[in-house]
Order: C-alpha cells, then sequence, then structure tokens
C-alpha cells in the first residue's frame, strides 16, 4: 500500500515537473514574441493597416506604423531609403503593405530592408493577394486576402516552419524554399469583433519627399480634407465588375460577394471615438454601402443626428443601386442624415465597354436610374453645403473602344445630370481580376512595370474624347449644359485641324476662369478630392516616357 502510495507521488511529481517545464517553455515562447519589434510599413493609406496597428498594440505586440506617401511614377532615393531605414532599424519584423500601382517602389523597399538585415518581412494586400508567387521573391511570407485574424497566427509562428505550414491562405520562405498553403484564409465575418482603426500619432509616422519623416499632425492622418475622418462600414461587394479586385476576391470564396455589414451602433461608436479625436467629418468609402436597408438607415439617421450631426460623404455607389425601388427613400434618409456628397461609379456610355466591364446595366438606362438625384438635392447644411454634390466616375482609354464608343460617353456625360462633378480614371489591369486576364490573352499588356505600375489610374490620355469630357465636366460643375451642336462641331473641327479643336476648348475654359476670377468664385467648397489641386496643368508627363495625360483639378479647373 505505502508503495503504491510512494510510486503515485512519484507520478505526480514527474508531471508537475514537466508542467513548469512546458509552461516555462510557452512562457519563454511568448516573451520572444512580444519582445519583437514590429514596424507597419504600408505606401500610401491603407486603412487596413490602421486596423492592424491597434489589433496588435491591444494584443500587446509591440507595434509602429510608417506611411510613406509618394506618387506612383516616383522613386525612393538611396538618402530616402536611409531614413527610412532609421525608423526600422529596430524591427524584427516589417509588415508591408501596397496596391498595385505601387509594386515597383515596395519591391525596392522591401529588397534594401532585407539586405540591411531585417530578419522577416510579411506582405500583405490586393496586390500581394493577386500575385503572391511575384510578392514572395522580395519577402518572406505573403499574407493572401484580410490579414486580422492571419497576421497573429504568423507572428506566433514566424519561426516555426510546421506551424507556419498550418496557416491557410499565406505563402512563406523557408530554408530557401518556397511553400504555399491554397486553402481559403481565415477570416473575421463579425466586423463588429474587431478594433477601430488606430489614429494614435505617437506610434504612427509619415515620410514623403518634402517633409522626409515627421510625425504628423491627427488632423491630417487622412490625406483628403483636414479634420475628415475615413471610415469603413461594411466589406465586400455583391457586383463583379471586371475591373476590381473584388472579383479576385470572389474567384477566392463566392462568399465574399456578401456584405459583411457592421452594426449601426458600432460604426456610431466609431464615429464618436473620431470627434473625441478632433475630426470634424466623415468619408465613408464602402464600396457598397447602399446594401444597408431602410431600417438600418433610418436607425443611422437616429443615431447620427444625436451624437454625432456632422457632414458626411458615401462613395462606392453602383448605379444598379438606384434599380431598388426603394433607392429614393435611402437617398433622402441620408440626406436628412446629413450627406453632403456622394460618389457613383458610372464608368462609361458604351455599352459594349458596360458588357465587357460587367456593369448589368445600359448607357440608355443611366439619366433614369439617376435622376432621383437631380429631384433630391437638398442637405440639412446652410450654405455653400446646401446643396448635395455629386461626383460621378469614368473609365476612359479603353484599348477596345472605337471613336464611337467614346462619343458614346461624351453624350451620356452631357446628358445625365444637371450638375455634377467627374472624376476621370485611365482603365489599369490590375493582377488578379477578370479584366486582367482578358488583357493577357488579348496581349494587351506588354511589359507589367510600363502598362500597369507606372500607367496609374490619376490621369487619362491626351486625346480630343477625353479633352471635351474635361469640358463638359468644368461645365457641368457650374450646372451648365452645352448644345450637342457644339460638341459635334468640335469633333467635326478635329478631323481636319486637331489644334483648332484644343484651342476651342481651351478658349471656353479659360473665359470660365477669367469671368470667375473677376468676380472672385471660390469653388473650392465644390471639391470631394481636394488633393487634387496640385495638377493644374493640362498635360503631364509619367513614368511611361512620352505618355502625356491629363489630370484634373477640382479647385481651379484647368488653369
Amino acid at each position: 500500500m505505502k508503495f503504491n502510495l510512494i510510486i503515485h507521488l512519484i507520478i505526480l511529481l514527474i508531471h508537475f515537473l514537466k508542467g513548469i517545464s512546458y509552461n516555462n517553455k510557452i512562457t519563454q515562447h511568448y516573451k520572444i514574441i512580444f519582445n519583437m519589434n514590429i514596424t507597419l510599413l504600408q505606401i500610401d493609406l491603407v486603412m487596413g493597416s490602421r486596423v492592424l496597428l491597434q489589433l496588435l498594440r491591444e494584443k500587446k505586440f509591440n507595434t509602429k506604423a510608417l506611411q510613406v506617401n509618394i506618387k506612383y511614377n516616383d522613386s525612393l532615393t538611396v538618402e530616402d531609403l536611409e531614413i527610412i531605414w532609421d525608423y526600422v532599424k529596430d524591427s524584427d519584423i516589417v509588415g508591408l503593405s501596397f496596391n498595385t500601382f505601387y509594386a515597383p517602389i515596395a519591391k525596392n523597399l522591401s529588397l534594401f530592408l532585407k539586405q540591411k538585415g531585417i530578419k522577416h518581412i510579411i506582405v500583405g494586400g490586393n496586390h500581394a493577394t493577386a500575385l503572391p508567387q511575384e510578392v514572395i521573391q522580395y519577402s518572406d511570407i505573403v499574407i493572401k486576402y484580410e490579414a486580422e485574424k492571419t497576421l497573429v497566427n504568423v507572428l506566433e509562428s514566424v519561426n516555426d516552419h510546421k506551424k507556419l505550414s498550418l496557416i491557410n491562405g499565406i505563402v512563406y520562405r523557408y530554408d530557401d524554399k518556397i511553400f504555399y498553403n491554397s486553402n481559403p484564409p481565415e477570416i473575421e465575418w463579425e466586423l463588429d469583433k474587431l478594433p477601430f482603426q488606430s489614429i494614435d500619432t505617437e506610434y504612427i509616422k509619415f515620410f514623403d519627399k518634402k517633409n522626409k519623416l515627421y510625425t504628423p499632425e491627427k488632423s491630417y492622418l487622412f490625406p483628403h480634407l483636414k479634420n475628415c475622418y475615413f471610415i469603413l462600414a461594411s466589406r465586400g461587394c455583391p457586383f463583379s465588375c471586371t475591373y476590381c479586385s473584388n472579383s479576385l476576391y470572389h474567384s477566392i470564396n463566392p462568399q465574399f460577394k456578401k456584405v459583411r455589414k457592421r452594426s449601426i451602433f458600432n460604426i456610431i461608436r466609431e464615429m464618436e471615438y473620431a470627434l473625441e479625436n478632433g475630426f470634424e467629418s466623415f468619408y465613408i468609402t464602402d464600396d457598397n454601402f447602399f446594401s444597408f436597408d431602410i431600417e438600418e438607415l433610418r436607425i443611422f439617421k437616429e443615431e447620427y443626428l444625436t451624437k454625432i450631426k456632422k457632414p458626411f460623404s458615401v462613395v462606392g455607389i453602383n448605379p444598379s443601386n438606384f434599380k431598388q425601388s426603394f433607392a429614393e427613400k435611402k437617398l433622402r434618409i441620408l440626406l436628412e442624415s446629413g450627406l453632403t456628397d456622394i460618389r457613383i461609379g458610372v464608368q462609361s456610355g458604351s455599352d459594349k465597354t458596360l458588357k465587357i466591364f460587367n456593369r448589368k446595366y445600359k448607357s440608355e438606362g443611366i439619366p433614369n436610374l439617376l435622376s432621383s438625384l437631380d429631384r433630391n438635392r437638398n442637405t440639412i447644411w446652410p450654405p455653400p453645403y446646401d446643396k448635395l454634390h455629386i461626383s460621378l466616375d469614368f473609365i476612359c482609354d479603353e484599348i477596345w473602344e472605337t471613336s464611337a464608343d467614346k462619343i458614346a460617353t461624351i453624350k451620356l456625360a452631357l446628358n445625365i445630370l444637371k450638375q455634377y462633378s467627374i472624376f476621370f480614371y485611365t482603365l489599369v489591369y490590375l493582377p488578379g481580376t477578370q479584366i486582367y486576364d482578358k488583357a493577357v490573352k488579348n496581349k494587351w499588356i506588354k511589359n507589367n512595370e510600363k502598362d500597369i505600375y507606372l500607367r496609374g489610374i490619376a490621369g487619362i490620355d491626351d486625346n480630343i474624347y477625353n479633352r471635351i469630357l474635361f469640358l463638359i465636366a468644368v461645365t457641368k460643375e457650374r450646372s451648365i449644359t452645352l448644345s450637342e451642336k457644339l460638341i459635334d462641331h468640335i469633333l467635326e473641327v478635329d478631323k481636319t485641324d486637331g489644334n483648332l479643336a484644343k484651342e476651342i476648348i481651351n478658349s471656353i475654359i479659360y473665359c470660365i476662369n477669367g469671368v470667375e476670377e473677376h468676380h472672385n468664385v471660390n469653388l473650392e467648397h465644390a471639391a470631394l478630392h481636394p488633393y487634387l489641386k496640385g495638377f493644374n496643368e493640362w498635360t503631364k508627363t509619367t513614368g511611361q516616357v512620352g505618355r502625356k495625360v491629363l489630370f484634373r483639378s477640382y479647385h481651379k479647373p484647368y488653369g
């Protein structure tokens, strides 16, 4: 009996000692993890990085962030790279995020940091999701799609090949070999569980070519308006536009077509958090804010007017949203809540192009779809913000378009609404999208760097059709509709004398500018994106050698 008791005590003691050893190993493991220094390095504003910064700090990871603000066709000099290195040199891990236009800059930056001794570079974002096999060549781990769950798992497993092999949705390098885990990544479907994005400038630095490294003012943490706070109320989009990265995510998992909405109360709480930090307006950047139903928007109105009551903008609206019988009611609820600006992706007046884009509407139906906007322009604010400011997106420079297609877009722009602003974009074949696959198949892409990375979206080709669109933009912002006869005349003149056609357009625009300068007219309030103020020239040369493009300025148009 005593012998058995002694045996049991010895066994218990062995288990106890093993437990101490095991717990010590766990404690030591997490000491190593939480003692790691992490820098989240984003090129241009990536709101997901701000969420990750807050998430990691709440989980006690020693994390800071650096936002690099640079033009897509620019580059980082050796001096620039050394300044960035000086900020991140204490880091064991750098998390790098960027979109396609910054891929060459990101590659050079990543290779520089690796050469300097950064042990682990983890890359995420749309470009990394689309081309992980390319991005892994200059990084150590690629996280596909959203990273809120995956990144934490990766950080806890970063030095363990066996653990990394069990994490879905990543590509990683180990012992100079590359391993792909193609299983769908783990996603947070309940967005209310995510933290609000960090706006704590104690942990956020900016870098730009002019000011180099500096701590930003909180009021300028977002690039468009002073004290304007960017917020995502939902993720996902039910539409499958062929040029949009959402089509990439739909191919990964069809469930991504479902819009994941935050609760109204969670959205309002983040807005209160923004107000407490000095922000004075809101920019809702959803892909489809109209996915919120009537009842949800009524609750939003009640809560917003009670607790927030500040001007706000809504972007990411598809004309197909206005096919809903209750769309006008939704619009009125938002106007009664404080809506001042709305942005809609019309994209083209060519039915051929709309079909290729998978837009699910025809050009002739667009004016009727958007007619409720002309009927509902009054906001709750005093002048000059008393009328809803509408912006329409147009995508230009499609390789398949004939002159008839371009003229169809011009005629649509001429007749679609009484007053609005135009956003011009050039078509870019974003990797992973359906239009990219079509471009590869048809050999429209000769060189990724020249035809995608350096092309960018913020400028359109300098031709007579795009200049006429500019002219329409100038007049539509002033509630003026030019006659179709004038447009037809300019097009006819261009057939025999292109320079004369341009001079006609120039003369009209210069007359408008001259009259407004004489009468001291200030149209700054009409700008949804004043960051384009600097582009006041008709043409600029981009990184693609010899390519002339038109840039749009919303403050003093086309000076």
